[in-house]
């Protein structure tokens, strides 16, 4: 045990680097296999038409200055397609890991234990309101922001300890930097301050007030820059007027350890959120003052206190309820005050148990109940991106080939949530496409441009265990087809055994003449069917492609059955062409239907036929190949051997 211990003391800042290195890699490895996606879009999009000065002397069209970051973003588009969206996750995940290293190093600073200090950078690593944040491109300018502040703070505190100037001219550097990346880190001077001067006081410290006035000189200095920038929108304290319900949004960051108590009795037992986070709120600051109290550490409660409002002011200010709601990643700086406090209230309470078992037994429960809730909170919320990004690859995918232009996407899925919350004051979602950009956008910023459209058919639409929004307008009938002729490939998404499965469907061409006097099919009174394929499929499954030329609507409907070797039915894909979307009735003399159907057969029978008919409730149509009219008037168009 000695032995470990001394292991502990010689190296517990690698093993915090470690443990939150392999922590981030858990909860957010997966972004790496991320697209562009949300903001990213119109951002990397406007980003390749600006060159490096306009960076630094424009806004965007959204009216954000944040060119410190956009400058990151910019070298970033340096690299390839495919590996630009990896590097730049990767920095974001590289930015999260360096902050979190630097909440252990300034818990350090403030004169706690190591073992808080990891415990802090744990609980920041699974702070749960970072579910987006993070492998959300788009939100860098938070995490670079808090991390600059961070750096600051942790400079400062360090040329304090040290006795020295050069720590303090990091820190001024860190703080000069942090409103380019960000607006928060406007409030980077302001809680640097405030920690340095609660931490040592103003007593015999003239070189610290002179580093903190300058800290402050160079913060408003950025915010003049900042206003005389072309297109910047102008700083105007909306939010003042929901003052309470933004409040309200800020304590329930700072309670995230009981929110989902709280979402809970809201969301199932009718409770007022806001009630319950003034409880909760109450119950907080009377534990605080004990700790401190029993601690005779006030100063590290107000520090961390101090870091959360002031992160907190900014965002409070300026947004209306509405948009704090929307936007979870707001609580980004803000977090790091309110970590370091709960690992403060943790280790509190562990030491008023005597035995050493006990305390560590009490630091075990309570640490390991909070990190488990917010580790599962965030894989809840990691599936809905892995369903989303599925998808998306396949666009990609589809995208590659030119071919396939111009692209029509049918139920794509744009937005996807939980039915059940976990927490009541955000909102628990993931958006791939907003609604000011498109699917074009998307493939543009992630491969090339191809002209592509996304459009809603509810009739094929179906029950799944996610709320989604799909991407376009919806159709009727009538223009379904017309989309169909409109466009080289039909892509569907279908919601099949949990998950959404993106597939080409076939398409329409108007007018078409036939390419044979001698079809493969010909239906008595039907269509014919010029050719059939069946073709593999890159997840194992086949995909039989049906050519069917229509001499105007007809008053059936299709059957697609396969059969095994022994005439026994294996499966079925009955009912209109295209997944489901243009029935025989609404065809058009001369359209010419290539029909792709797909479904999973067992690798180990076959040879399997494919048959397909047409019938109504008179019966099936007569089916002739040839001069023959084929058994039970189903037509084998293919054979498919595995």
């Amino acid at each position: 045990m000695k032995k470990w211990h001394r292991l502990w003391e010689q190296h517990h800042t690698w093993a915090g680097i470690v443990i939150s290195g392999t922590l981030v890699t858990i909860c957010y490895g997966f972004a790496l296999q991320l697209p562009f996606f949300f903001d990213d879009l119109p951002v990397m999009t406007w980003l390749n038409h600006q060159d490096w000065a306009n960076i630094w002397t424009t806004s965007t069209g959204g009216a954000y200055y944040r060119p410190l970051t956009f400058t990151a973003y910019k070298l970033g588009l340096l690299f390839p397609q495919g590996a630009r969206q990896i590097v730049l996750h990767a920095v974001s995940l590289l930015v999260y890991w360096g902050s979190a290293i630097l909440v252990m190093q300034v818990v350090k600073l403030l004169g706690k234990s190591p073992k808080q200090a990891l415990l802090a950078s744990i609980l920041f690593v699974v702070f749960p309101f970072m579910f987006l944040a993070v492998p959300w491109i788009t939100s860098l300018p938070h995490h670079l922001a808090t991390a600059l502040t961070l750096f600051s703070v942790y400079a400062a505190l360090k040329a304090e300890r040290d006795d020295t100037t050069g720590w303090w001219g990091l820190s001024l550097l860190a703080t000069t930097l942090a409103p380019f990346a960000h607006e928060s880190g406007q409030m980077c001077a302001v809680i640097v301050g405030g920690v340095v001067i609660i931490q040592y006081g103003i007593r015999s410290g003239r070189r610290r007030i002179v580093a903190t006035v300058l800290g402050g000189a160079l913060s408003v200095g950025a915010f003049l820059l900042r206003n005389h920038i072309p297109g910047v929108g102008e700083a105007r304290p909306v939010g003042l007027q929901d003052w309470l319900q933004n409040t309200m949004f800020f304590l329930h960051g700072l309670l995230y350890p009981v929110a989902p108590i709280i979402g809970r009795l809201v969301h199932h037992h009718g409770a007022n959120d806001f009630t319950l986070i003034k409880i909760a709120t109450a119950s907080l600051c009377l534990l605080l003052i004990w700790l401190a109290h029993r601690s005779r550490d006030w100063r590290h409660v107000a520090c961390n206190l101090w870091w959360w409002a002031c992160a907190a002011l900014p965002a409070a200010v300026s947004f209306r309820y509405g948009g704090l709601y929307i936007s979870p990643r707001l609580y980004a700086l803000a977090s790091a005050g309110i970590v370091m406090l709960w690992a403060y209230v943790i280790i509190e309470l562990g030491k008023m148990v005597r035995s050493v078992w006990g305390r560590r037994l009490v630091w075990a429960l309570l640490a390991g109940v909070i990190v488990t809730q917010n580790t599962l909170f965030i894989y809840r919320e990691r599936s809905l991106f892995v369903s989303l990004n599925s998808v998306y690859q396949r666009v990609l995918e589809a995208a590659k080939d030119r071919t396939n232009a111009p692209l029509g996407f049918v139920n794509l899925p744009s937005y996807l949530a939980w039915p059940q919350k976990t927490h009541a004051l955000i909102q628990e979602s993931v958006t791939f496409i907003p609604p000011y950009s498109n699917v074009g956008e998307f493939i543009e910023v992630n491969e090339e441009w191809r002209a592509s459209d996304a459009v809603v058919y509810t009739p094929v639409l179906k029950d799944t265990e996610e709320i989604f929004k799909a991407e376009g307008p919806g159709l009727d009938w009538e223009q379904m087809r017309q989309f169909a002729i409109d466009h080289s490939t039909i892509w569907l998404t279908r919601y099949h055994e949990g998950q959404f499965v993106l597939n080409h469907v076939g398409m329409i061409t108007a007018d078409a003449r036939p390419v044979s006097t001698d079809p493969l099919v010909r239906f008595e009174g039907g269509p014919v069917i010029e050719s059939a394929a069946a073709q593999k499929t890159h997840d194992g499954r086949w995909a039989v492609t049906i050519t069917w030329l229509a001499s105007g609507p007809v008053d059936g409907k299709i059957f697609v059955h396969v059969r095994d070797a022994s005439n026994n039915l294996v499966v079925q894909a009955n009912g209109p062409t295209l997944g489901g979307m243009v029935p025989p009735w609404i065809w058009r003399s001369g359209d010419r239907i290539s029909d792709v159907r797909h479904f999973a057969l067992p690798e180990d029978a076959g040879p399997y036929t494919v048959q397909v008919g047409v019938y109504n409730s008179d019966g099936r149509f007569p089916a002739f190949m040839g001069d023959s009219r084929c058994q039970d008037d189903a037509a084998p168009v293919v054979i498919i051997a595995p």
